[in-house]
């Protein structure tokens, strides 16, 4: 019984090496390097053609799924704790927030709760957005630099501020195709 309570701690520790370790790999360079790491030790479900740049973070190992032709940048946090699925055609631009987990602040005990994520395809997230756990980003919308969500994104809105509001909306053509981005030290 001493033996299992000892483990626990071990190997909560050992996973957050793991997570740190993968972390620091995703900071290198070569994008087809950090979708090795990203599909082989983050388990993520990532289409070939993701772009993933340098300094994507991630807090949990498996949760997240990214569609085809999607691009990733810099800083970005993907949390696939309570599962986050991610659109084909979607750019997330730098240092973008992605929580699928949070605290119960009501709870005597603090406990965590979790509630997956959903972006559509074609969606544009802008810098520095944050999307809150049991968000759903409609097909085609954007979310302004610095905006915060939680809830709904209607399909082709444009979403900004804290809290996100619709400021307008998006033609159903925009953003049809994206031109992959695959700078080698980016």
């Amino acid at each position: 019984m001493v033996h299992l309570l000892l483990a626990s701690p071990v190997i909560a520790a050992a996973y957050d090496v793991y997570v740190r370790l993968v972390n620091a790999l995703l900071r290198l360079p070569g994008h087809r390097f950090r979708r090795l790491v990203f599909v082989k030790l983050v388990r993520a479900d990532a289409a070939r053609d993701v772009s993933l740049e340098r300094g994507v973070r991630v807090t949990e190992k498996g949760g997240v799924t990214v569609g085809e032709s999607s691009s990733i940048n810099t800083g970005v946090v993907l949390d696939g704790r309570g599962g986050l699925e991610i659109g084909s055609k979607v750019n997330i631009s730098p240092e973008a927030l992605i929580l699928t987990a949070e605290h119960d602040p009501g709870a005597p005990d603090f406990a965590g709760v979790e509630s997956g994520v959903v972006i559509g395809d074609r969606v544009w997230i802008a810098a520095r957005a944050m999307i809150l756990p049991g968000s759903r980003v409609g097909d085609g919308a954007v979310v302004a630099a610095g905006a915060v969500v939680r809830g709904e994104v209607e399909p082709w809105s444009i979403v900004a501020g804290n809290p996100a509001r619709r400021v307008g909306d998006r033609p159903t053509d925009a953003q049809s195709s994206m031109a992959p981005y695959r700078r080698w030290l980016h």
